[in-house]
């Protein structure tokens, strides 16, 4: 493990203004949870009334490590542990008078942070999507230590601005801490992305929005919006890629010209695949334009043929 920058450069802010940790901390947990989905035959992720909790968390994190295991040289091992004591040096000289230790969630988020920040080097270079990437940019670029919890007891005054909100959406909140150099937290909530997930897929089942009846992506917003999730709690960015693309991908919605829909049955999953069967056709004919096009230029030594052999029988 190398340090790539000097942590001790950091200066922890003294204004909460201007913070976004709470999306990049939201990023985060998605990512983390999105992995272990995509690499674990886990019968969790399969469970309709799946939930975030600190507990899924850091089952995630265990199958990020056992996936990626990190070996590190014997002759290195004192330097990492040398390395993770004088963060903690730093951090507590940064927070000065702010340090209390007898404040457990100020000790817990400057674990966390620590923790993320030594995850963030070992894996930068490793892992093509790395959760840690989004963490190193609370601390680097919102200049905050950070933490969450699933216990909204912890912070009672999170849901005072969400009154208004449906009680089914309500309580799928993950709180979030900042801390800065000054005496208080910056405290907020997000969503619970993979809570959230469920709902959707529990909304479109009950409207009987199969392939037959398909929903736009702006009647899908606004359903979120009917709940009485505002766009600060989940962007019409947020809905379209934390939710729907995800759902997608992992063939839990299908789509085709009209829209969305759940799949339940095989007509589901053919009108689905069909869609993107006469896509991916579409895509393939408009490189073989591109390959025909490329006759008139000889000034390079470009590829355009890495597509040919995909559909000879359908289009040749």
């Amino acid at each position: 493990m190398q340090n790539s920058f000097r942590f001790e450069d950091v200066i922890l802010t003294d204004s909460y203004r201007t913070s976004s940790f709470k999306n990049n901390l939201n990023d985060h947990i998605v990512s983390v949870l999105d992995f272990a989905a995509e690499n674990t035959n886990s019968t969790v992720f399969k469970d309709q009334s799946l939930k975030f909790s600190k507990s899924l968390y850091w089952e995630c994190l265990s199958v990020i490590y056992e996936k990626n295991p990190i070996v590190i040289e014997d002759s290195l091992k004192e330097a990492n542990r040398i390395l993770e004591q004088n963060l903690y040096i730093d951090v507590i000289k940064k927070l000065g008078d702010f340090f209390d230790p007898n404040d457990e969630l100020l000790l817990e988020t400057i674990d966390f942070t620590i923790s993320n920040y030594i995850d963030n080097l070992n894996y930068k270079k490793v892992l093509e999507t790395n959760p840690w990437s989004f963490t190193n940019d609370i601390l680097m670029n919102d200049n905050l230590l950070y933490s969450f919890t699933d216990n909204l007891d912890e912070y009672k005054n999170l849901l005072n601005n969400n009154k208004k909100e449906s009680e089914s959406s309500k309580y799928l909140t993950i709180g979030v801490l900042g801390k800065g150099s000054r005496k208080d937290y910056s405290q907020s909530s997000i969503k619970d992305i993979y809570a959230l997930r469920t709902l959707f897929l529990n909304l479109l089942d009950e409207k009987n929005h199969n392939c037959e009846n398909p929903i736009k992506i702006n009647d899908i917003i606004k359903k979120f919006r009917d709940l009485g999730i505002s766009k600060d709690d989940l962007s019409d960015s947020n809905i379209k890629y934390w939710i729907v693309k995800p759902l997608k991908e992992k063939v839990k919605i299908g789509s085709n010209k009209n829209g969305y829909f759940i799949i339940r049955n095989e007509n589901d999953l053919f009108e689905s695949y069909l869609s993107h069967y006469n896509n991916f056709i579409g895509f393939y004919k408009t490189l073989e334009r591109h390959k025909k096009q490329s006759s008139l230029f000889t000034e390079f030594d470009n590829q355009f043929n890495m597509h040919d052999g995909f559909l000879k029988d359908e289009l040749r």
